[in-house]
């Protein structure tokens, strides 16, 4: 088959995960690879030599991916490649040996981190500390410290955010625009939960999703609640997004087709919904904008207060995809894709210097943005010690998380 139309196919048709051997007219074996929805890697096999090939792309750019890719290819192999067959046999045994040959430098491993002792030293309480109250379970509160984003069983039942000091509990005023950033950074890894949010076998998290239908009914610490079928949504620290069909409990009866972030509690079996807010409203009303909680949700791909801006742009063209381009919230599209002008615009981003944003982690943002202050990383104040944990942790742990 000609080169170029067979490429394209299989660069705009195949899904990702998918792998396709094939062979030139000359009969050298190739191995595409569709990664992600938008990256290609083809393994090229000659002379014993294995030449990785990876491309990165988008829709309007498929036609300009493939004809770069095949101009890889024609280079390493010193011909002009215009013809390709599908085989159901990759045959790269000559190249094998070459290509797993081990370095006879002993090679010195990173100690591994003991995720464990992080965190009981994350979850052990400053002097100070501020709860959200989340719910009662026999008769004890479970509730979020916004000063180590831990889950903790308190003794006192509170009804607002307040701040405990010395053993003295006082309801305190805060900013919903940033309990929300915050609260945004909560993420659902779908294999290993989340590393802080979590109290016995509870774990908290934020999540976006479509109200679907109403599908039953179930109960949650003996409260009876209306069991629904909800539209979430898998994320990757690459960008790639894909829908997941997930039931959760919910106490509202009322089936919410827009734009929701809930605020969720998995109980070990299942997804319950304590609270919700509807995301195009709050981005209408300047409250709470679609990129700021795209970007907060994200923060968990940071590594060393640094998120990939190309990572996250990615996100966003697949967000406007496969979201909000042909339903609801399509008439917000050209705010998503003005990224350049609101990246300044989301408060937990400090600068963006080529690829790179720098961001204030969560602890440090609640801390001095409650306290009316300047916000910065924390290196000096009494949750600095937190502040390094969560960088710690929070990198390399999230592999797959609902947006």
């Amino acid at each position: 088959m000609k080169a170029f139309e067979l490429l394209a196919y299989m660069f705009e048709h195949l899904e990702a995960g998918s792998i396709v051997g094939l062979t030139t007219a000359g009969n050298l074996p190739l191995m595409l690879s569709k990664d992600t929805d938008y990256e290609i890697t083809v393994y090229v096999c000659n002379k014993e030599n294995v030449k990785k090939i990876h491309i990165t792309f988008d829709k309007p750019t498929i036609h300009r991916a493939v004809l770069k890719i095949l101009q890889d290819i024609s280079e390493y192999l010193g011909e002009n490649i215009e013809e390709l067959n599908i085989t159901n046999e990759i045959k790269f045994e000559e190249c094998l040996p070459k290509r797993q040959e081990k370095k006879t430098t002993p090679q010195r491993k990173k100690p591994a981190i003991d995720l464990k002792l992080l965190m009981e030293e994350m979850r052990k309480l400053p002097p100070q500390y501020d709860l959200i109250p989340l719910f009662t379970d026999n008769g004890k509160l479970i509730a979020l410290v916004l000063e180590n984003l831990s889950v903790i069983s308190f003794d006192k039942v509170i009804k607002t955010v307040s701040r405990v000091s010395n053993g003295n509990i006082s309801q305190i005023d805060i900013d919903p625009t940033t309990l929300l950033y915050v609260l945004s950074t909560l993420k659902f890894d779908l294999q290993k939960g989340n590393p802080f949010s979590s109290y016995d076998k509870y774990t908290f998290f934020t999540a976006l999703y479509i109200d679907m239908n109403n599908i039953g009914e179930g109960e949650f610490l003996n409260r009876k609640m209306y069991k629904k079928q909800g539209k979430f949504y898998a994320v990757t620290p690459k960008g790639p997004i894909r829908p997941i069909p997930l039931e959760f409990l919910d106490l509202n009866k009322e089936v919410r087709k827009g734009l929701n972030v809930g605020y969720f509690v998995h109980d070990g079996e299942r997804f319950i919904k304590l609270n919700s807010i509807d995301l195009l409203e709050y981005h209408e009303k300047n409250i709470f904008s679609i990129n700021a909680y795209l970007f907060s949700s994200f923060v968990v791909t940071q590594k060393d207060f640094t998120v990939d801006y190309q990572a996250f742009d990615k996100l966003l063209s697949n967000f406007v995809n496969t979201v909000i381009s042909k339903g609801v919230g399509a008439r917000y599209v050209k705010d998503v894709f003005e990224l350049e002008n609101l990246i300044y615009d989301i408060q937990l981003v400090r600068s963006l210097s080529g690829n790179i944003i720098t961001i204030v982690d969560p602890i440090s943002f609640w801390y001095y943005k409650s306290r009316g202050e300047e916000v910065r990383i924390c290196d000096s104040c009494e949750v600095k010690d937190k502040v390094n944990l969560w960088n710690r942790i929070i990198k390399n742990f999230y592999r797959e998380f609902l947006l």
